[in-house]
């Protein structure tokens, strides 16, 4: 009942990899394959980087980090984030029990989107965005979020536009990251969707995600980030594409 695929903990591994040395893709990379090859269903790999992704970014804001969150934006973006969290889990449970196949498009084509809102290199604005830009950002996250655990393309792009530290940024993108993965656990827990499978799932992949980490920051790649941020977004797009056409066909 509890076993689990060999090549789902590698996918694990290589997310963790790729994350660790840019900082980017560690849920796109677990969701894409995972439904690609039907290795686990999508709701199971959604909780599974849910739990993953919060102990990475509690790890990375442990120290201090956290006190540089931009608290006011962090707050009107959940305003809007939290109730939309709840609606994109509702859907992951109606669409992976009625309509896999849109599901699987629908996951496809976010793909696609995220990868090339990776592309495009954000450019500072002069000032800093309204509170209202945050709250719609929020709603759009949230959506991605409570779908697929995908909620960081969205508010990443928004918030490299800022022009503030780079410090500041970082740290309210990984509380937002934790929060936003906390709340999709808890929303899960409270509607009873929580498994067995999804539990045993996510504690095979702490310790991939875990020792990946640790041996990436000791013993950094010859290869720059960039090139492996480059490599990693094309096989994403190919993903994608190919998730979306599977779920045509």
């Amino acid at each position: 009942m509890h076993d689990i695929s060999i090549w789902l903990l590698f996918v694990f591994v290589v997310g963790s990899y790729v994350q660790s040395i840019t900082g980017f893709a560690f849920g796109l990379i677990v969701m894409s394959v995972a439904a690609l090859f039907s290795l686990v269903p999508l709701e199971v790999a959604a909780f599974s980087v849910s739990v993953l992704s919060m102990v990475n970014a509690a790890t990375s804001l442990y120290g201090g980090v956290w006190k540089q969150v931009n608290a006011k934006n962090f707050i009107v973006y959940f305003v809007a984030s939290t109730p939309m969290i709840a609606v994109g889990v509702y859907l992951l449970n109606f669409f992976g029990s009625n309509a896999l196949h849109w599901l699987q498009l629908l996951l496809g084509i976010s793909i696609i989107l995220a990868c090339l809102m990776s592309l495009v290199k954000p450019k500072k604005d002069i000032k800093p965005s309204r509170p209202w830009v945050y709250f719609v950002f929020g709603g759009i996250s949230g959506i991605f979020g409570g779908l697929f655990s995908t909620s960081g393309p969205p508010i990443s792009y928004l918030m490299y536009r800022q022009p503030i530290a780079l410090s500041v940024i970082r740290a309210t993108l990984l509380s937002v990251f934790f929060l936003s993965c906390l709340l999709r656990i808890v929303i899960m827990g409270v509607g009873g969707q929580i498994t067995e499978s999804m539990l045993w799932v996510s504690l095979a992949g702490l310790p991939c995600v875990f020792i990946v980490a640790v041996l990436s920051k000791r013993y950094p790649p010859k290869i720059s980030p960039q090139v492996i941020k480059r490599i990693a977004v094309v096989l994403l797009l190919l993903s994608g594409v190919s998730l979306s056409l599977k779920a045509l066909l």
